[in-house]
């Protein structure tokens, strides 16, 4: 781990068993479920780990076709939403077809998947050909305007998703059993 990557919080934050199942399936989707979308690049998925203060972890799940997903480290979940908001696909796809410009020449692709120990988020890029690895500094004033454009579009998908979920608490949708249904 790189100095600058050196864990603020002091320790690891705990996750529990179904967190990292779910997670390990969004960041092993098989690029196949995606082909019919990717028409200009090889990248079809997004996965970004982000702590959030020093006990919980979440992990936004995007894919080229719209889809996004929350997963939390307690366990808990937000899915579904790009079924019924069009908002969620939009910034979605949108972000997914973005990421191909964050794969820079020479990146090695990762064979590691481990969270974040740090106040860095971890965004996994999937591709046809494997997997890319960023950690990105969000509290730092991000010089590199890439860089800086690829977190406000993984926050915009997590400004839709939060408004998603605030229309079904709203409307009385279980998420869950909507997602069942869809």
């Amino acid at each position: 781990m790189a100095d600058k990557e050196k864990n603020p919080f002091g320790r690891r934050i705990p996750v529990s068993r179904p967190f990292l199942t779910t997670r390990l399936s969004a960041l092993r989707v098989p690029a196949s479920h995606f082909t019919q979308y990717m028409t200009e690049s090889t990248v079809y998925g997004v996965v970004v780990d982000m702590p959030m203060g020093g006990n919980v972890i979440t992990t936004l799940a995007c894919y080229i076709n719209g889809a996004a997903n929350l997963y939390f480290s307690n366990g808990g979940d937000y899915s579904g939403a790009a079924q019924r908001y069009p908002g969620v696909v939009q910034a979605t796809r949108l972000f997914v077809n973005f990421a191909p410009k964050m794969i820079a020449e020479g990146m090695a692709k990762t064979d590691s998947l481990e969270l974040p120990a740090t106040s860095y988020h971890y965004a996994y890029i999937l591709t046809t050909g494997g997997i890319y690895r960023l950690a990105l500094d969000h509290s730092a004033a991000n010089k590199d305007p890439q860089e800086r454009t690829f977190m406000s579009l993984y926050q915009r998908v997590m400004g839709e998703l939060r408004a998603a979920q605030m229309k079904d608490e709203a409307a009385g949708i279980d998420p869950k059993a909507a997602a069942k249904r869809g």
